[in-house]
């Protein structure tokens, strides 16, 4: 079993371990994901833009792929840095449809008991209240708009497939 460092109270810790049940038991199947074989380690499940594979996510974004690293907690974006809050908040959407498909089939409190009754190992339960927080749970994701100068606009909705990465490289943004 490949082991992985983790970001101390990283929502991801937790919500791949929920997709890793998730696959053994057939829901990513079931909702529509297809399996392939991957080059190295376990399959790969890919369902529109998103693919899933125990070493990390692929969102595919109008920029690019955007790439989670489990093993580095890292995204990047076309080879570059992008903090972690913000990839966050990029696959936020993708993650958030599959968890209301999870409790649509199994109902709200589903994700707890399963955690309660499988014991995950200790990181992912260090990271579980953060993951019921917030990450999740919160609305649609927010994309963060470059304009040109290094520093970005606001926040909105209208266009959450943008990703803060400009000219200058990416933002340096606090990580909650």
């Amino acid at each position: 079993m490949a082991r992985f460092h983790t970001v101390c109270c990283c929502p991801l810790t937790a919500q791949f371990w929920f997709l890793g049940v998730d696959a053994r038991q057939g829901d990513l199947a079931l909702r529509g994901f297809s399996k392939t074989r991957a080059a190295q380690g376990s399959s790969s499940y890919t369902l529109g833009d998103l693919s899933l594979h125990s070493a990390g996510l692929t969102l595919q974004t109008p920029r690019g792929p955007l790439h989670f690293n489990r093993r580095t907690q890292t995204f990047t974006l076309a080879g570059q840095h992008v903090p972690l809050a913000l990839g966050r908040t990029q696959v936020r959407a993708a993650l958030q449809a599959h968890e209301r498909w999870i409790e649509g089939r199994y109902g709200p409190g589903y994700r707890p008991a399963l955690a309660q009754e499988l014991r995950p190992p200790r990181p992912v339960r260090a990271a579980l209240p953060a993951w019921h927080r917030g990450s999740l749970a919160e609305p649609a994701p927010l994309a963060f708009v470059g304009t040109g100068d290094g520093a970005f606009s606001r926040p909105t909705q209208a266009q959450p497939h943008l990703l803060a990465v400009n000219q200058l490289g990416p933002a340096r943004v606090p990580v909650h």
